[in-house]
């Protein structure tokens, strides 16, 4: 039988459990609910219903223990890396909301200014 990894939402601690996990299931070190959308993989915050399983049910609360059918374990911090990363590429992009070479011209096109800011990234 394969064990599953599951991290913790809420303290980040990774343990081992067989399956299948069960709604009543909880961390062992801080003993949240494991059975939660914010453990799953399919948790999206960007996503309808917080969820990119298409089929899955709305949960009001994304942090309590549910019945979904289609949990599967997510590594816990997939969100906030890719968020953070998201960021970061966007703040390299930017270099802080201004870019070089790429002051608007008074009455130019969005295209005309467009074109201007990605030829000021080449």
């Amino acid at each position: 039988m394969q064990l599953l990894s599951l991290v913790c939402h809420k303290c980040k601690h990774l343990w081992q459990v067989p399956p299948p996990l069960g709604r009543r299931d909880e961390c062992p070190k801080c003993h949240a609910d494991a059975k939660v959308c914010l453990n799953c993989r399919y948790h999206d915050r960007g996503a309808h219903h917080e969820c990119r399983e298409v089929e899955a049910e709305w949960v009001k609360e994304k942090g309590a223990g549910n019945f979904c059918a289609y949990f599967a374990p997510g590594d816990g911090i997939a969100g906030e890396a890719q968020q953070a990363k998201a960021k970061d590429k966007l703040d390299q992009f930017f270099k802080g909301g201004q870019v070089e070479g790429a002051a608007p011209k008074p009455g130019a096109s969005m295209a005309e200014e467009l074109k201007r800011f990605l030829d000021a990234k080449k």
